[in-house]
């Protein structure tokens, strides 16, 4: 299963190149120059080019703004210790477990103990 990503400006940059050593199809909103864009401008991005929102970004949580069905997907990152490596320890092996075949359509909020995953209906 390919899954596409598109990394928030607020994704470290060690991430995304950590996400592409492994494997996955990543662009970054920073590489990109796109800066300061709306979210709703990112989510309209990654829809048209079928990628899910890497972020950490807790407005893309909200499901009244950013209704499911208007996405590809979300996932939002909530870690107590927000460091690149410890995104990278946590994020890959989610990825490559079998959460990977929910993301699509979903928002998914990950934090130290649990992931959440709204699915679209």
């Amino acid at each position: 299963m390919n899954i596409r990503f598109l990394a928030d400006e607020n994704i470290a940059t060690s991430l995304v190149k950590s996400l592409r050593k492994n494997g996955f199809d990543v662009k970054d909103i920073k590489e990109e120059k796109l800066y300061g864009i709306a979210d709703k401008e990112a989510l309209e991005i990654a829809k048209k080019e079928d990628r899910i929102v890497i972020t950490r970004d807790k407005d893309f949580a909200n499901l009244l703004n950013f209704p499911l069905q208007h996405h590809k997907g979300v996932i939002l990152l909530r870690f107590s210790n927000q460091a690149p490596n410890n995104a990278i320890k946590k994020l890959i092996p989610i990825l490559k477990s079998k959460v990977k075949y929910k993301l699509k359509n979903s928002l998914v909020i990950i934090g130290d103990e649990f992931i959440k995953i709204n699915e679209r209906k």
